[in-house]
């Protein structure tokens, strides 16, 4: 078999590079040279550009953050054999019930529910054991296990609530007594064992039957209901702000989720097919924001909701306790306001798959009387509006796999612009407009095909695709500004409150993330803030029922959020980033994102007190490289500290239970004007100003 290998030689800087076929840097054989100009300052970074987005999805909340062990605690779904759930339940990570004994033996009660519309009720038999259980429970040896179980029974029945960790070993609690009004009975248990296949199994014995209201089962280390490890985890990372919304807020009723957990129903997600226990709502999002030390965001239905519930929710969350929903607050336990200021109205409008979807002249109206109704429970809050560029019209059918309408580009101005369009009709009744991006590597939009087609990208066209999509959103407000010039005189801008790789969540990805920061850091003008996908969901951590890790992503939000400068300055050298396959408009700027010192990516900024400088540098490929910084308008120390995040594996993770592979390793370092950057690394240098 005979190979060919075609090389080019690309001049730039002074410094000869090699590239191959595919367009990955083969060997950098001198400095590539940056000028970082001190002098020249830009708008400051909001801390809220390091937000991250959350939604009732997954395991964002059960199965993860929530530190809840027990599947359909309430028994949203009638207990029986039957293999297949209806309607079906996507949310398959925590146990569900089944029978003990015979499938007779257990009946669900709508008469008597305790909670939502039934609640199971066990028929005792002489000699035979009958009740409910659930496996797949995850335990870690020597760790408590606390919770409740709600009861009621005939006279003379005894409830055993037993937690078996194996085959051998299982701890029973006696429950004796009981009535037939439901009582709070406490659990607490000691694990023997390190598994993921334990099991809970509620049953009884004497005459008659009884009747499980609810059941709730925590490691005895949880902080107000939050898993410890996967908290912790959240607070090293330094966030500014946790948006609330989603999908899933299209079909969900803020009622639902206040006052006494075990009371709120549990209800049906249409958007993600999915059961929905209702143990974390707006008290508990708020306390979780309180805990993290985050700006919360709320974001109302503006799906199948209506805009007085979202002002009665406004109210509920900011009212005094003179106002109703104030008052029913204060009713909750929280008479303080909570003082919110970020609200978005709905999630992604534009979209088909969203659940209340309309036409944009539609939408239009319905915005408008949701900001108001808003502005008139409270006149002082931020609105964020569902927008979306051409390029997020455009590129949409990358995740979810729907064919587009019409011929892509999409134009400024036609239906397909929503963002376009709200800041035409409805640029008073917002203060910021919301762009998602999702872009996926290996993929980019093929004009003539009218569809998303593979492509064999180098790694450093991979990972440009990330923060080429906030390029786009940054480059098609500047559009609107330009055709709009109001927009500026409103103050109006860019929320980039959803985004993310949709692949991955590796090194990789990490150095995408890196990058798309970056990006960011250069649009601060009009980008307000940002929220990462997503809290607590893998793109930043990875958890077992047991164990949690911190992922390369997280680790680099961390690092930008921990130790990078509030106030940009300008970057320039002489070798311009490549534009990478795509389409212009679709899923690629007119002119491609990041530094002109490829193939690096480099920003700069300086701390607050302009006491320190930080320069930021993401090396996108398989080999080392050194970086000739020079500085002007600035004197610099000769010694800083470096930090950085690099490896050799492109996928590797951080699993759970295990010593990280990919750390943030810090060290001292020498400003003599060359740095050397690990293969594959994002590196942030700080060095003090004289």
């Amino acid at each position: 078999m005979q190979i060919k290998v075609l090389i080019f030689f690309v001049i730039f800087s002074g410094s000869i590079n090699v590239y191959t076929q595919s367009g990955q840097v083969a060997l950098a054989t001198t400095a590539v040279q940056v000028t970082v100009n001190a002098g020249k300052q830009f708008n400051p970074i909001s801390k809220l550009v390091y937000g991250q987005f959350i939604e009732l999805l997954f395991n964002y909340f059960e199965g993860g953050l929530w530190a809840e062990m027990i599947g359909d605690r309430k028994f949203f779904y009638p207990v029986n054999s039957t293999e297949k759930q209806s309607p079906v339940n996507t949310r398959t990570y925590l146990g569900r019930w089944k029978p003990v004994g015979d499938d007779a033996f257990v009946t669900m009660d709508s008469v008597h529910a305790f909670v939502g519309e039934h609640s199971p009720l066990i028929m005792l038999q002489k000699n035979t054991l009958h009740g409910v259980q659930q496996q797949n429970i995850s335990l870690k040896k020597g760790k408590a296990y606390t919770g409740y179980i709600y009861l009621s029974a005939k006279p003379g029945v005894v409830v055993q609530v037993a937690l078996q960790n194996n085959s051998s070993n299982k701890q029973q609690l006696l429950f004796k007594n009981l009535t037939s009004t439901f009582q709070k009975l406490p659990l607490r248990f000691i694990a023997t064992a390190d598994t993921d296949n334990a099991s809970i199994e509620i049953t009884g014995t004497g005459k008659g039957s009884f009747t499980i209201g609810t059941i709730s089962l925590m490691p005895a280390d949880n902080i107000e209901g939050f898993r410890k490890d996967i908290l912790d985890h959240l607070k090293d990372m330094n966030m500014g702000m946790v948006r609330w919304g989603g999908n899933a807020s299209s079909g969900y009723n803020w009622r639902d989720g206040i006052g006494n957990k075990d009371k709120r129903p549990p209800r049906y997600d249409y958007a993600w097919s999915a059961m929905e226990s209702n143990d974390v709502g707006t008290d508990d999002y708020l306390r979780l924001c309180r805990l993290l030390n985050v700006a919360p965001y709320i974001g109302v239905n503006a799906g199948l909701g209506d805009a007085n519930s979202a002002a009665d929710w406004l109210q509920y969350v900011n009212g005094s306790t003179t106002t109703p929903m104030g008052k029913l607050r204060a009713a909750n336990g929280h008479p303080l306001p909570y003082k919110v200021k970020w609200w978005g109205i709905g999630n992604e409008m534009y979209g088909e798959w969203q659940l209340g979807h309309m036409s944009i002249e539609h939408y239009i109206i319905k915005h408008k009387l949701f900001a108001r109704a808003l502005r008139k429970i409270d006149p002082t809050i931020y609105i964020v509006a569902s927008g979306a560029s051409p390029f997020e019209t455009g590129s949409t059918s990358i995740y979810t796999n729907k064919p587009l309408v019409g011929k892509t580009p999409y134009l400024y101005g036609s239906e397909k612009d929503w963002s376009g369009n709200l800041l035409a009709y409805a640029a008073d009744d917002f203060d910021f407009i919301a762009e998602h991006a999702y872009p996926i590597s290996d993929s980019a939009y093929n004009e003539q095909k009218q569809t998303f087609v593979h492509v064999n990208d180098s790694l450093a066209n991979r990972i440009r695709r990330l923060p080429n999509r906030i390029k786009c959103a940054a480059e098609a407000f500047r559009e609107y500004k330009r055709k709009m010039p109001f927009i500026q005189q409103k103050g109006i801008k860019l929320a980039m409150d959803e985004w993310r790789m949709k692949d991955g969540w590796g090194l990789e990805d990490a150095l995408s993330t890196a990058e798309a920061f970056q990006e960011i850091f250069r649009h601060t003008d009009i980008i307000a803030m940002s929220s990462y996908t997503s809290t607590g969901a893998p793109s930043c951590l990875l958890y077992s029922g047991t164990d949690a890790a911190l992922q390369p992503n997280g680790l680099a939000i961390k690092l930008f959020a921990d130790h990078y400068g509030e106030l940009p300055v300008e970057v320039t050298g002489n070798a311009e980033q490549p534009q990478i396959t795509g389409t212009t408009n679709v899923d690629r700027p007119a002119v491609s994102s990041g530094s002109n010192t490829y193939p690096l990516d480099v920003t700069a900024a300086l701390t607050k007190n302009r006491k320190k400088i930080t320069i930021a540098v993401v090396n996108p490929t398989l080999q080392s490289q050194q970086v000739k910084l020079k500085f002007e308008g600035i004197q610099l120390e000769q010694k800083g500290k470096k930090w950085t995040i690099s490896g050799t594996d492109l996928k590797a993770i951080n699993k759970p239970g295990k010593k990280p592979v990919i750390e943030i390793v810090e060290s001292t370092v020498t400003n003599q004007g060359v740095f050397q950057l690990d293969a594959a690394s994002v590196t942030l240098f700080e060095i003090p100003v004289k």
